[in-house]
């Protein structure tokens, strides 16, 4: 007879998180640093890591158990199925030996490979197994179809996923509908510290300027449609020709850099700046001095941005945001209500709802500190709650 998984009042049920990274993907080291800060309200977190997340995770998360397998998500998961098995069985093999003693629950804190580990530490103890899906790592498996074969019956195992927006469920059940049919799917949006961190007062008191600044954050890469934005900001600049663009990101030399760079010929842009990787105080200035936050991020084949956390910051510091109507944007940008969602290919539409947000100061506040409203309510708090909530529905069950 199985044993009595029941949460007891007061109760804080040991669960084995599975982190995907620690470095270098900020978009994960972002969630995994939200989520796990928050749930220990909740839970006692354990934590299976990288070996090479080690040194981090003991910084980051001093008071925690930790645990270290051969790696969990390395930088470049490129190659033959041959080269992945290679990287994975190891990682397998280490999982199922692993003795998580007292552990409630297995939480992988992405879907691929990381949800492959977990899946066998929990077979491994004999309990349940839940999943976070994020964005493009949901379903990128699918260009390996032998992996994609042994990784469909980790879905059907798993007691549950959580997509971090209606866009990744989308995205999740469009191609794995039939291997969710015993499988709990419920979306629970990311969460942001951003206006813990903001003031409200600068968000009210934003300045309009005289020329707008334009803003961008993120990897200069194709995902990020910066090949649009470019095109979008050379619309808003020929009824403005004073206006800025500030992109800021790693933006690592190439074929791509070298398309942007020959748009911003072309089009005879000025004012257009790669400021490429930049800490945390030159951001904290960069959305200060802007007037509009623009990302219009692609679905190219199985990438696509899961919910986009950037869009929330912006919202914290007041800013108007123009996005693409794509993923799970739509979540974080509320369409004619925190800014403009345009057809993710319709650069001529992103650049005149830039236009219309310069020409209408009061129109572009309101939108403004809508985002900052927003941004108030999708906190990490906010998150934890409603996870606790279905954690207790699967430890219960």
């Amino acid at each position: 007879m199985p044993a009595d998984l029941s949460v007891l009042p007061g109760e804080k049920p040991r669960i084995a998180y599975v982190i995907p990274s620690l470095r270098g993907y900020r978009g994960w080291v972002t969630f995994v640093d939200g989520a796990i800060r928050s749930l220990q309200k909740f839970v006692e977190p354990v934590l299976i890591v990288s070996r090479g997340d080690e040194a981090t995770a003991e910084e980051k998360f001093p008071d925690l158990e930790r645990h270290a397998l051969p790696t969990v998500q390395a930088e470049d998961w490129n190659g033959t199925t041959a080269s992945m098995l290679r990287r994975m069985l190891p990682v397998l093999w280490t999982a199922r030996r692993l003795r998580l003693l007292r552990v409630r629950m297995v939480h992988s804190l992405e879907m691929f490979p990381a949800g492959w580990a977990g899946d066998a530490l929990a077979r491994a103890g004999g309990i349940p197994h839940v999943l976070t899906a994020i964005g493009t790592y949901t379903v990128v498996w699918r260009k390996w179809p032998a992996l994609e074969y042994f990784y469909r019956g980790v879905l059907r195992r798993a007691a549950a996923v959580y997509p971090i927006s209606h866009g990744t469920e989308a995205k999740l059940r469009d191609f794995y509908q039939s291997d969710l049919s015993s499988t709990a799917v419920h979306t629970i949006l990311c969460g942001t510290r951003a206006a813990e961190q903001v003031s409200p007062r600068a968000a009210r008191n934003r300045r309009e300027k005289t020329a707008p600044v334009v803003l961008s954050i993120g990897m200069v890469k194709p995902r990020k449609g910066y090949h649009l934005s470019l095109r979008a900001f050379a619309v808003l600049q020929k009824r403005f020709p004073g206006a800025v663009y500030r992109i800021a990101g790693m933006s690592p030399e190439g074929e791509y850099r070298q398309l942007l760079e020959g748009i911003v010929r072309r089009e005879n842009l000025g004012g257009v700046q790669f400021l490429g990787t930049v800490d945390a105080s030159h951001l904290d200035r960069l959305y200060r001095e802007a007037t509009i936050f623009l990302l219009l991020s692609q679905d190219l084949d199985l990438h696509f941005e899961g919910f986009g956390l950037v869009y929330l910051e912006a919202g914290a510091y007041g800013l108007p945001v123009v996005g693409s109507r794509s993923g799970g944007i739509p979540d974080a940008v509320i369409d004619g209500e925190t800014g403009f969602l345009v057809d993710p290919s319709d650069a001529e539409a992103a650049g005149m709802a830039m236009i219309r947000l310069a020409e209408n100061p009061v129109l572009s506040s309101q939108m403004g500190l809508a985002g900052r409203s927003r941004a108030e309510r999708l906190t990490w708090d906010r998150y934890a709650e409603e996870q606790w909530v279905e954690y207790q529905k699967v430890i219960n069950r």
